[in-house]
């Protein structure tokens, strides 16, 4: 408890501030947890003994860049151009080629890189409190979700992926969540409706890209994905519901206000 206390209290203003800042500073900050969140997926990959290609590092480089840059259309290229290279570059190790090796390289490169992609995109287009606001829920649906779990979790969720969730602590990171939207919806300028619409997509989101991390960590046969953040684990595990959350919150904000 004491190392997730410390890590929150030394990544979360970092955060923040790069957030705020935008633009390459918040670019760089996304570029290099893309590139550790390649690598974490690289170790889960050896650890199944699936070959892994180095340049899937380059990867989240040029697709955030590109998106920095404002060449969004020549970002879709990228990711286009990326799925040839790691296809091509699996070929080349005939006859050890095949589908679940090469699907495997795919994954671990998109998964992060365009997930990251949408929070940068958020933050171009949306601005900074767009941006924020589901970074500071779903730290509070995961601080939420942990305590209550750990104090009052009983009914377990789906112990097969992830044994420790409970619903208990699944409502509570809910609650945590439409807190942190309603006390910062005038930042938004939203109404009450749509705040609470925009909590419970951010806690199921959360809740969802959380799932999902654990499950490729249930295949690979790991309880981390590495160890960066004491207390936490790796990139991954840290950003998982992040990522989620932020690339449906872009979807949201596009569909609504930003065509407006």
């Amino acid at each position: 408890m004491i190392k997730r206390i410390i890590t929150v209290l030394v990544a979360l203003p970092i955060a923040v501030l790069l957030t705020y800042a935008g633009g390459q500073p918040f670019a760089l900050l996304l570029a290099a947890l893309g590139v550790l969140a390649i690598y974490e997926g690289r170790n889960l990959l050896l650890a199944n003994e699936i070959h892994f290609s180095r340049l899937n590092y380059l990867f989240p480089l040029a697709y955030l860049g590109a998106i920095l840059l404002g060449l969004e259309d020549m970002a879709l290229q990228v990711v286009v151009g990326g799925a040839m290279v790691v296809l091509t570059r699996q070929l080349l190790d005939f006859p050890k080629f095949n589908l679940v090796s090469a699907g495997a390289n795919l994954l671990i490169t998109l998964y992060p890189t365009l997930l990251l992609g949408n929070m940068l995109l958020l933050r171009l287009h949306a601005g900074w409190a767009w941006t924020i606001i589901p970074l500071l829920a779903v730290w509070v649906y995961d601080a939420a979700a942990y305590v209550f779990g750990v104090s009052f979790g009983r009914i377990r969720m789906w112990t097969s992926v992830s044994p420790k969730k409970s619903l208990e602590g699944a409502m509570a990171g809910l609650v945590g969540s439409l807190f942190v939207i309603l006390y910062m919806r005038s930042h938004l300028n939203i109404g009450l409706v749509p705040a609470l619409f925009l909590g419970l997509v951010i806690a199921f989101a959360a809740h969802l890209g959380d799932l999902i991390e654990s499950a490729l960590k249930r295949y690979a046969r790991v309880k981390d994905s590495g160890a960066l953040f004491p207390g936490h684990g790796g990139v991954l595990d840290r950003l998982d519901s992040m990522m989620y959350a932020s690339a449906v919150v872009y979807w949201l904000w596009s569909a609504t206000i930003g065509i407006a």
